[in-house]
C-alpha cells in the first residue's frame, strides 16, 4: 500500500525524524528518503519551516507572560527573599542567554553577508 504525500508529511512533522515516521507508517526509511529527494522534499522543508515559525511565535507570546511573572515575583516584597532572588537569578540567566544568542545571530548574519560585525 502506497502512503500518500500528505500522510508522509504529517508523519514526518509529528514524529520528528525519518526513522520514527517510517516506523509509524510501517514503511522503510529508505522509501521515505527516496521520496524526499524530489518535489516532496521541498514541500517537507516548507512545511517544517512553517511549523517551526508557528511554534516560535507561540513561545514568544508565552515568554512575555513568563518574563512578567518572574519580574513581578522578583519585585514582590511580601514574598520570601529566597523566592525573589531565585526569580531575579532566572531573569538574569535567561537574559544573558538571549543576549548571547542574539549576538551570535548578528555575527553569523554578518559572515553570511560578507560584512564586518561591529558588535553590541
Amino acid at each position: 500500500m502506497k502512503v500518500s504525500d500528505e500522510a508522509l508529511l504529517t508523519a514526518l512533522l509529528a514524529e520528528g525524524s525519518v526513522r520514527r515516521a517510517a516506523r509509524a507508517l510501517s514503511i522503510s526509511p529508505q522509501s521515505i528518503q527516496r521520496r524526499l529527494n524530489g518535489e516532496l522534499g521541498k514541500r517537507y522543508e516548507d512545511e517544517k519551516s512553517r511549523f517551526i515559525e508557528n511554534v516560535s511565535n507561540e513561545l514568544s507570546a508565552a515568554s512575555e507572560l513568563a518574563v512578567k511573572t518572574l519580574s513581578d515575583t522578583a519585585a514582590d516584597t511580601e514574598l520570601p527573599a529566597t523566592v525573589r532572588v531565585s526569580a531575579a537569578d532566572s531573569l538574569l540567566r535567561h537574559t544573558l542567554r538571549y543576549v548571547e544568542t542574539a549576538s551570535f545571530e548578528r555575527r553569523l548574519k554578518a559572515l553570511e553577508e560578507g560584512t564586518r560585525y561591529e558588535g553590541t
